[in-house]
């Protein structure tokens, strides 16, 4: 029994859930099908009784298999040499494709929701690192439209130089700390 792939004007397997999100204008905007929504695809179709390599053509991207049935992704990324080793074990072992990969598509979709979490997470502080670095200018702008004379001080003595100077320099040690501290959280919160 062969399973038969429908594919919408999109390019999705007819059966995976075309998500529809709306933004500030009237068009709908498709979201792209997730790795745990292709693996789950490959598990549905070699469930199906599919072949291995029509099974392995449900993830798309023009996806084919060797002589074993291993895919060949054109990616080298962790998911990529898992789905390559399940596929080989499944070939070497006989255990069926579908229970491998089904597997592997909770892992990735766990991976995922972990990606997401932590870059959520991250978008509080990255907007409050944007913020702060926008406040001294803004307050400068405000000086100046209360009382013009700030700029005339700060531009033409000795202390109003070495103020700007101090500022300047504040602004940049600020800005590579944040720069440090955002980098340092986003990699502690690297999925495997």
């Amino acid at each position: 029994m062969k399973a038969e792939s429908v594919t919408t004007p999109g390019g999705h397997p007819s059966w995976l859930p075309a998500r529809q999100l709306r933004g500030r204008g009237a068009k709908p905007v498709t979201q792209s099908v997730t790795d745990a929504e292709r693996l789950t695809a490959v598990a549905a179709a070699s469930r199906a009784g599919a072949s291995t390599t029509d099974s392995w053509g449900e993830w798309g991207d023009g996806v084919c298999t060797d002589d074993e049935g291993v895919p060949i992704l054109g990616r080298e990324d962790d998911l990529a040499r898992d789905a390559i080793a399940a596929a080989r074990l499944a070939h070497a072992s006989g255990v069926p494709l579908a229970a491998l990969v089904s597997s592997l598509a909770r892992v990735e979709a766990v991976r995922e929701s972990a990606r997401l979490a932590v870059s959520v997470a991250m978008a509080g502080p990255r907007a409050s690192a944007r913020l702060l670095g926008w406040l001294p200018p803004a307050g400068l702008a405000m000086g100046a439209i209360v009382e013009p004379g700030v700029i005339k001080v700060l531009a033409t003595t000795g202390l109003g130089w070495g103020l700007i100077v101090s500022a300047v320099a504040l602004m940049a040690i600020g800005r590579r700390w944040m720069t440090v501290l955002l980098r340092t959280a986003t990699a502690a919160g690297e999925v495997p």
